[in-house]
């Protein structure tokens, strides 16, 4: 006879919690005694399922769990037990018993109002979410992170053992990644590192894919190169501006600061920067925008002026967000691996609860620039 996995214990003790109870076969209701009265079973346990799918319990565990060399045909058939009968383990017992909660956070940074809104990030989540999924563990979504005196719900949750690791999107303060390191738990960033410190992170190319931006301009013969770039506090804004004046410095360019802008992510913003570079008496020929967003704020800024793109002006963006493709004309801009950073950084982070050495620290992701409709050679 098989003796109960730590796991199956820990999911009988969820029946000390309320479940929808279901139906009972042959017609029969379960009861139990409340005050002395007869009331139907409010609780559906793990020996529940077991009994449904024709297993046992440390079986029905171990399939639920997703952790033991249990064959699909079980593995579907104690899933479908479990649906029927509406079984949710409950999370505070299994964290009780086995030391972990099969939990991390997902942390939107200082730098977004919400990673369902943006939709760059809600591109890496896709990523993130298939392979936490895949392996059976739950997303903790928090709010956005804000400047605050008192540690975020992250740094609070991996205090309290809430969950066995945290992912953060964007830009965080690094005081609160050393708390969070602190405790024992797992960080990896996303779309930021902090240099000089050991915190594992997964990034794309930005230097490169700001160079291959404004390589491709001058390819075409623009050599007045305009740069709308990112007021962020993280290596992003750095790097697209670095990558921007080394494509010059190769090509024999001089970079004139005239032509940069810094501005927050935001469409309006480049709209505003944009009209400036435009009404510059030596104005440029073509625009390198380091987010998708920006460059679309900045064709509306050449519309509204009766600047045709690409005739008068060619713009690149950097993303290739969803509506890239549709706007008009269709944007040439630099392709981020978006999904694949998202599920890389949740595979870093599943290494190292699992205890597993991470190598590089930081991973960097290629890009590759997509022509569209937003360049031509310059008249």
């Amino acid at each position: 006879m098989l003796k109960p996995s730590p796991l199956a214990r820990a999911e009988e003790l969820s029946n000390r919690f309320d479940n929808p109870a279901p139906p009972w076969e042959n017609g029969a209701t379960a009861t139990h005694r409340s005050g002395g009265a007869l009331r139907p079973k409010t609780t559906t346990s793990l020996r529940d399922v077991a009994r449904l799918a024709g297993v046992s319990v440390p079986t029905a565990s171990q399939a639920l769990n997703g952790r033991a060399r249990i064959s699909a045909k079980t593995r579907k058939r104690v899933a479908e037990a479990a649906r029927r009968l509406r079984y949710t383990p409950h999370a505070a017992a299994r964290r009780l018993i086995l030391g972990r909660s099969d939990a991390v956070a997902i942390v939107p940074g200082s730098n977004m109002t919400g990673i369902f809104s943006d939709l760059f990030y809600r591109a890496v989540l896709t990523g993130v979410g298939g392979a936490f999924e895949e392996a059976g563990y739950r997303m903790l979504i928090t709010p956005p992170l804000r400047g605050a005196s008192q540690p975020p719900p992250f740094v609070q949750m991996a205090r309290a053992r809430e969950v066995d690791g945290v992912l953060i999107a964007g830009e965080v303060d690094a005081r609160w990644v050393d708390d969070t390191v602190e405790t024992g738990t797992p960080v990896v960033l996303l779309d930021n590192h902090l240099p000089g410190t050991a915190v594992p992170a997964v990034v794309n190319d930005n230097a490169g894919g700001a160079y291959r931006a404004t390589q491709h301009l001058i390819e075409l013969g623009h050599t007045r190169i305009g740069f709308v770039g990112a007021t962020v506090g993280y290596p992003f804004g750095r790097e697209t501006r670095d990558g921007y004046r080394r494509a010059l410095a190769d090509a024999g360019l001089s970079p004139d600061p005239a032509l940069e802008r810094l501005v927050p992510i935001d469409a309006e913003r480049a709209r505003e920067a944009a009209d400036a570079l435009l009404s510059l008496a030596e104005a440029p020929s073509a625009i390198f925008a380091v987010t998708d967003l920006l460059a679309l704020g900045i064709i509306a800024a050449a519309q509204e002026r009766g600047l045709a793109i690409p005739q008068d002006l060619s713009v690149v963006g950097m993303d290739d967000i969803e509506l890239a493709a549709l706007t008009t004309p269709p944007l040439t801009t630099v392709r981020v691996a978006k999904e694949e950073m998202g599920r890389r950084a949740a595979q870093v982070l599943l290494d190292l609860v699992r205890g597993r050495e991470v190598s590089p620290r930081v991973v960097v992701l290629p890009n590759d620039l997509v022509v569209r409709g937003t360049t031509e050679g310059r008249r």
